[in-house]
C-alpha cells in the first residue's frame, strides 16, 4: 500500500512528468495580429524533446519548422513573408493537456496570446 501512495504523491509533486505526452498530430492555433483574428494549422511531430513539422495560415502554404519540448513547455518558429516583408513567427506554448495548449505567438517580435487545440 505504501509504494502506491508514494507513486501517487510523486506524480502530484511532479506535474511535468504527469503531463508528459506526445504532441504529434494536427493542431489548430487561434490568435490575432492586431485586431485581425488568425488561424494557423500546424502538424507537429515530436521525437523525445525534438519538435518538427509544418504550419500554415488558414489559406496559406505550409512552412517547415523545428523546435523543442521541455516538460510542459514547447517552442517553435519559422520565417514568413507578412504584408510583403520578411518576418519570423515564434510560438511559446504551455501544454495544458494532450489536446490543448496556450501561449504567445510573436510575429516580427510583436506578441499575441494564442490557444491551440488538437484536431
Amino acid at each position: 500500500m505504501k509504494p502506491i501512495l508514494f507513486a501517487a504523491a510523486a506524480l502530484l509533486l511532479a506535474p511535468g512528468l504527469a503531463l508528459a505526452q506526445d504532441l504529434s498530430g494536427a493542431w489548430t492555433i487561434s490568435s490575432s495580429v492586431g485586431t485581425t483574428p488568425i488561424t494557423v494549422n500546424c502538424t507537429l511531430v515530436q521525437k523525445g524533446e525534438a519538435l518538427s513539422g509544418a504550419c500554415a495560415p488558414a489559406a496559406g502554404t505550409p512552412t517547415a519548422f523545428t523546435g523543442v519540448v521541455t516538460g510542459t513547455h514547447a517552442s517553435w518558429g519559422y520565417d514568413v513573408t507578412f504584408r510583403g516583408q520578411p518576418a519570423h513567427v515564434g510560438f511559446e506554448a504551455d501544454i495544458s493537456s494532450d489536446t490543448a495548449m496556450t501561449g504567445v505567438l510573436k510575429l516580427a517580435g510583436k506578441p499575441s496570446p494564442f490557444t491551440a487545440v488538437r484536431k
